[in-house]
This record gives C-alpha cells, sequence and structure tokens, in this order.
C-alpha cells in the first residue's frame, strides 16, 4: 500500500511531539555504538543485530498507518525540525536603553537570556517593565516566526525524500 505525500505531510502535521520519538529500550541498559553513516537514518535506523529494536520500529509504524520507511522519513525529519528550532537565536530589545532578550525557538525557550544593564535599572520599575515585556514579546513573535520556517522546511524536507525514494 503506498502512502499519498499528502498523507504522510498530514501526520506529521497532526501528531504529538512524542510520535516520532524512537521507542525506549526499557528493561536492559543499551550501549549504542553504532552509527548509520550512510543510511542517514540515524536513531531511526532499524537495528537488524536487535530484533526487539526492529519489531518495536515495526510496531509503531504500523500504528501510525505507514511502512516502516515512511515511519523512519517521519522521524528524521522531526529530529532535523528539532534541532532547528533549537538552534534558532532571536534578539530584541534596545540596547541602547539596557533591555535585550535573546532566545531559541522552543516554546517555552530552553535558551533565554534576558539582560538589563544600569541604562536600563536608571529608567525606573514602571518603563522598565514596558521595555522588558515588549521585549519579550517581540523575541516569542520572531521565535515563532522562525519555528514555521522551519515546519515548512521539515515539510520540504519530507516531500523531497519522498521522491528520492519513490515513495511519493
Amino acid at each position: 500500500m503506498r502512502t499519498s505525500t499528502s498523507a504522510i505531510v498530514l501526520a506529521a502535521c497532526c501528531v504529538s511531539a512524542a510520535a516520532f520519538a524512537p521507542a525506549a529500550n526499557r528493561g536492559q541498559p543499551s550501549f549504542v555504538t553504532q552509527r548509520n553513516m550512510f543510511s542517514g537514518a540515524g536513531d531511526a535506523a532499524p537495528k537488524e543485530d536487535d530484533p526487539e529494536a526492529m519489531e518495536n520500529l515495526e510496531k509503531m509504524a504500523a500504528a501510525m498507518g505507514m511502512s516502516v520507511e515512511e515511519y523512519q522519513l517521519g522521524v528524521r525529519a522531526r529530529m532535523r525540525m528539532e534541532k532547528d528550532i533549537a538552534d534558532i537565536r532571536v534578539t530584541a530589545g534596545d540596547a541602547d536603553k539596557g533591555v535585550t532578550v535573546e532566545r531559541d525557538g522552543n516554546q517555552p525557550p530552553v535558551h533565554l537570556v534576558v539582560t538589563v544593564t544600569d541604562d536600563g535599572k536608571a529608567l525606573g520599575k514602571e518603563s522598565l517593565e514596558k521595555e522588558l515585556v515588549a521585549a519579550l514579546k517581540t523575541a516569542g513573535d520572531q521565535a515563532g516566526k522562525e519555528r514555521n520556517q522551519a515546519q515548512a522546511k521539515m515539510m520540504q524536507f519530507i516531500a523531497e525524500e519522498m521522491k528520492s525514494s519513490g515513495m511519493a
């Protein structure tokens, strides 16, 4: 059964953040030293020497109504998008007024640096508060735009990979 590009795109957009997460291997500690240099699948690649991991991968793909290859593509795309979002750095505020905010693209941010200089403190409580709120809002809005670009990039990646692998 072939899945259409729009079905994959819809599935990638609608599933929760944990849907494409690699299944945790419970019960036994695992130390992965395998490098998938040529497959490009990274953590999503099935481990031929680990039948339990392969079975879990097949179950996750079946639960999503996808083939293993389509599921792996979704995992790779999600991992790339998460890295792109984490790498986003947005700066807002007015350094001349002594208030700047730097954040990443995550919501809520993992990386958040708020800088208030002596000039910012000299503004007084109310003015400083207004500048800080404005800087946080602007940074959040900019990060949202960048997140949307990362999602569009993920969708483009999925479409290109599906074309090149003959899934489309």
